[in-house]
């Protein structure tokens, strides 16, 4: 049975990349990164929520500006 479980561990060590890419697999440092960008894009949503606001703003007050200036022509 140890002869079974020595081929099966180097298969594996010699492979571990290659199943870890098939089956999809992630490691603990994939998980980490993952959690900490998702945190990292959380904090960006109030930032990025503001500008929208200002930008729609702003491109109203254009808009307004445009079609004063069409109608005076």
């Amino acid at each position: 049975m140890r002869l079974i479980d020595d081929y099966i561990d180097e298969y594996i060590d010699k492979n571990m990349e290659t199943l870890m890419e098939e089956w999809q697999l992630a490691t603990k440092r994939d998980v980490t990164d993952f959690t900490k960008r998702v945190k990292a894009l959380e904090r960006e949503i109030s930032p990025l929520t503001e500008f929208e606001a200002y930008a729609s703003e702003r491109l109203a007050t254009l808009e307004d500006r445009l079609k004063k200036i069409k109608e005076g022509l």
